[in-house]
């Protein structure tokens, strides 16, 4: 404690105690305050220490959310590449095969080429053979027509007749005529041709006994003979002569111009049926045929 004078000179002691008194109150309040001030220091360190955890935890969650990313993406990137890969040989290969077939193709281009040409040549040669063997044909018919006619001056000699008829070998004779009734069949008006070719025509009819005498060779085959049609609608000879329908001549409701065979048109050429009556047919058939001509003109 200090002493204060005053001036009556006494020392006064009890504001001495007073001040120590309330210095020692605010010496209490300081300390509680620093008490208290430590308090809150002690209770804010773990408050900074969780803060410090969370951004921890926050840093390593993100670092390994970006380490999943990068492996998911390098997975990714090793397949992409695989495929990608796999797929650059599939277009080598493709391209290769197809290099392969555009070369094949060419090839075949080429050979296809000679392929014709050899064609082309072989046709040449086809007609060339086929009117060598026109030729011969014809030839050959010229030369047993003329050994025919040999024949029929040797018999004519033999027997002391200048009159007497006679035929070429495989035609027979009636009145003053000569026959031939072919072994193959052909459509109406190559039978009309190859009449032709033999000098002679396709058989047209002229009486009841020729006709008999026709029958006779005919039957029960069908051939074709000189009657038509398809000229002017109506039926004519081969000559021109027109030609009357007689019903008892033809085969029962013949003739009908029947046009359902699917071969087109109607039926324009009559031809001998089995039994020697006559019918119309389409002139495309391949039917045996005869031959007439007047037995001194071949």
């Amino acid at each position: 404690m200090r002493a204060v004078a005053s001036d009556s000179g006494s020392v006064s002691v009890g504001n001495e105690y007073t001040d120590e008194f309330e210095n020692q109150e605010s010496s209490d309040d300081t300390e509680f305050w620093r008490k208290e001030s430590s308090v809150r220091r002690i209770v804010a360190v773990p408050s900074v220490g969780r803060g410090r955890w969370q951004v921890c935890a926050a840093i390593g969650g993100t670092a390994l959310i970006l380490l999943l990313l990068i492996i998911t993406v390098s997975v990714s990137h090793v397949k992409f590449d695989r495929k990608f890969s796999t797929t650059e040989t599939n277009i080598q290969n493709l391209t290769q095969t197809l290099v392969s077939v555009i070369t094949s193709t060419r090839e075949l281009e080429e050979h296809g080429s000679k392929l014709l040409l050899e064609i082309s040549n072989l046709e040449f040669n086809q007609e060339k053979m086929q009117s060598m063997i026109t030729d011969m044909s014809d030839s050959a018919q010229a030369l047993r027509d003329r050994v025919s006619d040999l024949k029929c001056q040797i018999n004519k000699m033999r027997n002391n007749d200048t009159e007497e008829l006679c035929c070429p070998d495989g035609w027979l004779l009636f009145s003053s005529h000569c026959y031939f009734f072919s072994h193959d069949g052909m459509p109406w008006d190559a039978a009309k041709d190859e009449c032709k070719k033999r000098r002679s025509e396709l058989l047209v009819l002229k009486s009841k006994q020729e006709k008999s005498f026709v029958v006779s060779k005919t039957r029960p085959l069908y051939y074709w003979l000189g009657l038509t049609d398809g000229r002017t609608g109506e039926w004519e000879w081969l000559d021109g002569t027109p030609y009357t329908v007689v019903r008892s001549e033809w085969m029962p409701g013949q003739p009908d111009d029947w046009k359902a065979h699917g071969l087109g048109g109607g039926e324009d050429c009559a031809h001998f049926h089995h039994d020697g009556r006559y019918n119309d047919d389409h002139c495309s058939r391949r039917y045996r045929y005869v031959c007439k001509a007047h037995a001194s003109s071949i």
